[in-house]
């Protein structure tokens, strides 16, 4: 029997609550991160001269801020620091709640009043940079086809009615877990209690989301002009997947399916497909200074940039009509960060970061290293970012203040 659930305050019927046009939120990644020599600019200034991998952003420049000198402290774990790129929290055996990543905080902020509250992408492979309160990594859609059904292509009424009959079991699924778990509560030691609230968070999450799925169950998803029949060549067509990847991410935000995402390049060593390159991605990330690993490296780098750039412009030339001043831009913050801050020496220091739009006064190139020597914590600017958002937050996780971007 299934026993019907509360009513949770982090569900909204599936309508705009806000006033005006809601914020969002969009966190772009690279797991090897990118070459420092050309990513850095070599003054700080608001009229700084671009470096050569942030020169696609040339004609945005008023749009967005680079930061030098910022990283998480606590992370000295390589390429594993993409799982913390997000948090500054290794995922690995932290307390229930204290590795969630800062796009999970908005998505909670803003639960279902959009059919998704987050929405995660990637090529090329994996990020695993999302986590949930309970410490459930996040899953990625890896192809733009998959995720474009998934927002866009109506199901039929035998999916939505077979879907409600597997929410219906999943919910009872769900009342059976946490009875026990409540029986078992009584009998615990306190070395098992922190296990248990692990167990009992992730059931309260589930709960949330299988309401949430069940209140957008039957509304229609929204039209878009969009033709989605193109093939890529393998997983590796970058010049085809990004576009598509990013072209989905702004359809999203216009119809508003979402208002949080996360979007990215894995990490793997096999050859891009990009003009230029013929290397393996990971063996060039290790250059050892070869100049022509180099070039293919910055090659990759600066197809980044120009795909951030290319997604910026499209919310730029978007206004917000009658529904407030300015553009979607205006409206969204967009984050380019990596765990990495050289992978040729699996460096986590000095961190290549962008924040870009979202209504912030931005500041050209700045120069984020304290009077004490040491580099602003990376939170810090997370803190920020979850603010403008709406949630109500002093810090997040070990951020020792916010940044000034007003």
């Amino acid at each position: 029997m299934s026993i019907a659930l509360p009513t949770l305050h982090s569900i909204a019927a599936p309508a705009r609550t806000e006033i005006g046009e809601p914020t969002r939120m969009v966190c772009i990644s690279s797991a090897l991160g990118l070459y420092p020599g050309a990513f850095f600019p070599k003054s700080f200034s608001d009229d700084y001269e671009l470096s050569p991998t942030l020169q696609p952003l040339a004609k945005m420049r008023n749009q967005f801020t680079v930061f030098s000198h910022m990283d998480h402290p606590g992370i000295f774990s390589k390429h594993g620091a993409m799982k913390s790129v997000l948090s500054g929290v290794d995922p690995g055996g932290a307390p229930t709640g204290t590795a969630v990543s800062m796009d999970q905080v908005a998505a909670d902020h803003v639960g279902y009043q959009t059919r998704f509250p987050s929405l995660h992408v990637s090529v090329g492979g994996t990020l695993g940079a999302s986590w949930t309160r309970s410490g459930i990594k996040v899953r990625e859609h890896r192809d733009p086809r998959d995720l474009f059904k998934l927002l866009f292509v109506q199901d039929s009424e035998a999916a939505i009615k077979s879907r409600e009959n597997d929410l219906r079991e999943q919910g009872s699924i769900l009342d059976l877990l946490r009875a026990r778990a409540k029986q078992f509560e009584r009998r615990t030691n306190p070395s098992d209690k922190a296990k248990l609230d692990e167990y009992l968070t992730a059931i309260r999450e589930a709960e949330i989301k299988l309401q949430g799925m069940q209140r957008w169950l039957n509304h229609s998803k929204p039209t878009v002009d969009y033709d989605a029949t193109g093939h890529p060549h393998s997983d590796t067509d970058y010049g085809f997947l990004a576009p598509l990847m990013f072209d989905l991410l702004f359809l999203a935000i216009q119809s508003d399916s979402s208002r949080v995402f996360t979007a990215g390049f894995g990490m793997h060593n096999r050859t891009i497909e990009l003009d230029g390159v013929t290397g393996g991605y990971h063996g060039l990330s290790h250059h050892g200074n070869v100049p022509a690993q180099l070039r293919q490296l910055q090659i990759i780098d600066k197809f980044y940039i120009e795909q951030m750039a290319r997604f910026m412009n499209r919310l730029a030339d978007t206004s917000l009509g009658d529904r407030g001043n300015g553009t979607l831009l205006d409206k969204t913050m967009v984050l380019f960060g990596t765990g990495l801050g050289d992978a040729a020496r699996h460096s986590n220091r000095d961190l290549p970061t962008v924040i870009a739009g979202g209504g912030f006064k931005h500041r050209g190139h700045v120069n984020a290293k304290l009077a004490s020597g040491q580099r602003t914590p990376l939170n810090n600017l997370y803190t920020s970012m979850l603010q403008k958002f709406g949630v109500q937050i002093e810090r997040f996780n070990n951020a020792t203040g916010t940044l000034d971007l007003s």
